[in-house]
């Protein structure tokens, strides 16, 4: 097997050094944290295929920074019933929301229609369209509830016994199947190229042959049994022939772009594991204490923190002031900018296309292509969604 790769090895699943005052942090391609990882699609990546794996912090807590309030995240419905950061009648709709929500015969409409039928204050609906930013990577004017929906069906399991599913509904709030890996994100990329036993070329595929089978480089042409595509699914078109309905479909797939602000701090601000979602900024803000779970991200006595907010042209000053806000007595050592594309496409109503888009013995992966989580959890879920059409097919 021949790897092509264009850019950096690993895209937004790698770590590298920045200097500070203090010292060198080392900061993600974003901030990170895998979902779903005791027994979902990545383990079962890592127990088939990884010669060894990274050793994995529990995520801890979310908080929740809303209505100049800092508190837990009400996961579920009896948290959300002592949610206080609302008021008690504001609660109960919330309540009353997602328990109709759930029992949504067409889970394909957007968030904001959905809520249209109840009386929320504006905060609140902020606090939803921000989850819908982190979640599915778009606002919610464009994410179905289904996406909230996945999340719950996780949850869920297998059982198919209705008490047991409103239990889930009513009681399990917690995610302890949550993990940072120590060393970083790149550690995760490390371990699968350890295990990689092909060849990897440092080459743009320009054109993909499906007639005589063979990809095209600036440097070489190569023969292929068949092609597995991993970039953007909607840039396909740019390197072989599609059927004009397939590339129209393709066409209609939206990306995000999110900041990244990293902050290395010459004090210890933050003490316990978990991050933080923020409400009460514009744009709203995910915050993840990276040196919280490996304190050799940052130099000895610092601190480093992630801060993720969906991208806006400028923000970068203001992002860094929303910081300084929250945080007023910080003594910053080191900030470092990213802009990022975390998903290949957000969760939208739009369809996405399957694994095998309609040209013969070529392939997609990637999270453009499995409407499943978010992130290197999805990209997991499309792996072996692809495992499982290649073994159908004899093609492994």
């Amino acid at each position: 097997m021949t790897l092509f790769e264009r850019g950096e090895l690993g895209n937004v699943v790698r770590s590298y050094q920045v200097e500070g005052d203090s010292g060198t942090y080392t900061v993600d391609t974003g901030p990170h944290i895998l979902t779903r990882l005791p027994s979902g699609p990545l383990r079962q990546l890592m127990d088939s295929y990884f010669d060894y794996t990274p050793h994995f912090v529990p995520h801890g807590d979310y908080y929740l920074r809303m209505n100049g309030k800092y508190q837990k995240f009400p996961w579920a419905l009896k948290e959300i019933a002592q949610f206080d950061a609302v008021s008690q009648k504001e609660r109960a709709t919330l309540v009353k929301c997602i328990i109709e929500g759930i029992l949504l015969q067409d889970k394909t409409i957007t968030v904001q229609k959905f809520l249209e039928r109840y009386d929320l204050d504006e905060k609140t609906r902020r606090l939803v369209d921000a989850l819908c930013y982190f979640l599915a990577g778009a606002p919610m004017s464009d994410v179905p509830v289904l996406r909230f929906w996945d999340s719950q069906e996780y949850k869920d399991g297998t059982t198919t016994n209705v008490l047991e599913k409103g239990l889930n509904l009513l009681k399990h709030g917690s995610r302890h199947d949550q993990y940072y890996p120590t060393g970083g994100i790149q550690t995760l990329t490390n371990c699968i190229l350890e295990g990689f036993t092909g060849e990897i070329k440092k080459e743009e595929v320009v054109y993909i042959d499906v007639l005589h089978k063979y990809v095209s480089t600036p440097e070489n042409e190569y023969q292929y049994d068949f092609a597995v595509y991993s970039g953007m699914a909607k840039d396909l078109h740019c390197i072989t022939e599609l059927p004009s309905e397939y590339a129209d479909m393709l066409s209609q797939l939206t990306s995000t772009t999110a900041l990244a602000v990293w902050v290395g701090t010459r004090d210890r601000i933050i003490q316990n594991t978990g991050s933080e979602i923020w409400v009460d900024c514009n744009p709203p803000c995910w915050m993840v204490p990276t040196s919280v779970y490996d304190p050799g991200l940052a130099p000895d006595t610092c601190q480093l923190l992630g801060f993720a907010f969906p991208y806006q042209d400028g923000l970068e000053k203001r992002a860094l002031q929303a910081i300084e806000e929250v945080f007023s007595d910080l003594s910053i050592d080191m900030v470092h900018y990213q802009v990022l594309q975390p998903d290949k496409a957000a969760w939208t109503t739009v369809p996405f296309p399957s694994v095998k888009p309609p040209i013969p013995d070529v392939y997609l992966v990637g999270t453009d292509t499995v409407k499943k989580s978010m992130g290197i959890t999805r990209a997991s879920y499309s792996v072996l969604e692809l495992l499982t059409t290649l073994r159908g097919e004899k093609k492994l």
